[in-house]
């Protein structure tokens, strides 16, 4: 039935009364958002990189581009930046170069969008992020500490790549890291948390895996009111359960190992982490050495997954074991071949995969974490080089939720480039030929 007039007018005085109500004046004279509204503002990294001043517009000529959005390489491509922004990307014949432009000759040569990772443990130390820039990660979400930590990160003496950052994990008590988490203590607790992350610059939620399932829906829409994606670390919550609570990131191939063994291998491996969360590290083995791959259960998750736009950033690098190193039994070889099998599994099923690195892993060279992640999903996950390739761009700023201006090579997009010698789309070895790394307009050279 249709509303009167009058009541119709009195509704909108009513929304706009609310609307005042849920709004308070800041100390600076203009008016703050409180805890019950919706935000959309941009999702931006802690850290901006300076804006180059005004000169000569940059341009690379003659390059192969991959633009991180899944299409074909162009060949002879010409792509064109003035102070921190892309304003043309295409094939010679298409774009036009600016006469007093700086030329770069970029023939033989991919240019592709700056690496993205979404999973970086930086220990607050600029120096060493400062190498994996020059390594080409020009973005990194760190989902570690809580965000008083990163203060350093504006009084780097060197440049660091842009860095988002999730604050405290949200933890169920007692916490694994005491120094690391915010401990949930009930429902309006866990939305406040939220609320305060955000507010206090995180940009996403990390959920860490002693927090119990019955706060993970009040967690979801609390982000989602302010537009932050929630990973977590699972270990104790079966993963299907956390997606159909909302979940949209799963950290580790290894959060998905509880909801796929058998209910007996799941309760003991839960029982002996819950007793001893140490016992996670060899644990996780024995218990994906027991899932089978290729049953129902394993494919319904997978499909759950999908059908929920779930993100699972696998971190491979870390659970890397091989018969023959130092301490490996056949357990630790079968589980991590079952994880490989699983993230093979769910990539030819369509699920989403991140690309993050988790920094200093067993078998990587040092500094090359991040590459060696993307060999180990070509290599022996059996993805598409190039699906790599998109995934550590377009893919990863998507779920940072700035696509809008990281991840590819458009026009309007922020100049965050690699200089490849070779062609990484054929062979992934190549993405460890870095020629040159550009941040925000800016050209990084070997002694910044």
């Amino acid at each position: 039935m249709a509303l009167p007039r009058w009541n119709k007018k009195i509704n909108w005085i009513s929304i706009g009364l609310c609307c005042l109500a849920f709004c308070v004046l800041s100390p600076s004279g203009t008016y703050a958002q409180q805890n019950t509204c919706c935000d959309d503002r941009p999702l931006l990294e802690v850290n901006p990189p300076p804006v180059p001043a005004d000169g000569a517009p940059v341009a690379i000529v003659g390059c192969r581009l991959i633009d991180g959005l899944g299409g074909e390489p162009v060949e002879d491509a010409v792509v064109v930046v003035e102070r921190n922004r892309i304003v043309d990307a295409g094939p010679r014949a298409e774009v036009e170069i600016p006469d007093h432009a700086d030329r770069l000759d970029a023939a033989g040569k991919t240019l592709m969008p700056g690496l993205i990772d979404a999973h970086f443990h930086s220990l607050m130390d600029n120096d060493r992020i400062n190498r994996y820039l020059h390594k080409g990660i020009t973005t990194m979400r760190d989902p570690g500490h809580p965000l008083r930590f990163y203060q350093s990160l504006h009084f780097a003496e060197k440049p660091v790549p842009r860095m988002f950052l999730t604050g405290g994990h949200l933890e169920g008590f007692p916490p694994v890291w005491e120094s690391q988490a915010v401990v949930v203590r009930n429902h309006a607790h866990a939305r406040q948390a939220v609320y305060d992350h955000v507010e206090n610059g995180a940009t996403g939620i990390k959920l860490y895996f002693k927090l119990p399932l019955d706060y993970y829906e009040v967690i979801m829409d609390a982000a989602s009111k302010r537009n932050v994606p929630v990973m977590a670390h699972l270990e104790l919550v079966d993963a299907d359960d956390a997606i159909r609570a909302g979940l949209e990131g799963v950290e580790h191939v290894t959060s998905f190992g509880t909801a796929l063994a058998g209910p007996k291998e799941s309760r003991t491996f839960k029982k002996r982490v819950n007793a001893e969360y140490g016992a996670r590290r060899e644990e996780r083995f024995r218990l994906w050495s027991t899932i089978d791959v290729e049953s129902d259960r394993v494919q319904e998750v997978i499909e759950l997954a999908v059908e929920n736009d779930v993100i699972m950033t696998p971190t491979l690098s870390v659970f890397e074991r091989y018969q023959g190193d130092e301490g490996v039994k056949d357990f630790h070889v079968k589980g991590y071949r079952n994880m490989v099998r699983f993230v093979e599994k769910a990539y030819r099923s369509g699920m989403r995969i991140a690309l993050g690195s988790h920094a200093s892993v067993p078998h990587a060279d040092s500094g090359w974490d991040y590459q060696h992640e993307m060999e180990l999903l070509v290599n022996e996950v059996g993805m598409d080089p190039m699906d790599v390739i998109t995934s550590s761009t377009m893919g990863n700023a998507r779920y940072f939720r700035t696509e809008q201006r990281l991840g590819s090579i458009e026009a309007g997009k922020l100049a965050d480039l690699l200089l490849i010698e070779g062609r990484p789309d054929e062979d992934i070895a190549a993405m460890k030929n870095i020629g040159r790394v550009m941040l925000n307009g800016t050209w990084i050279e070997a002694g910044d």
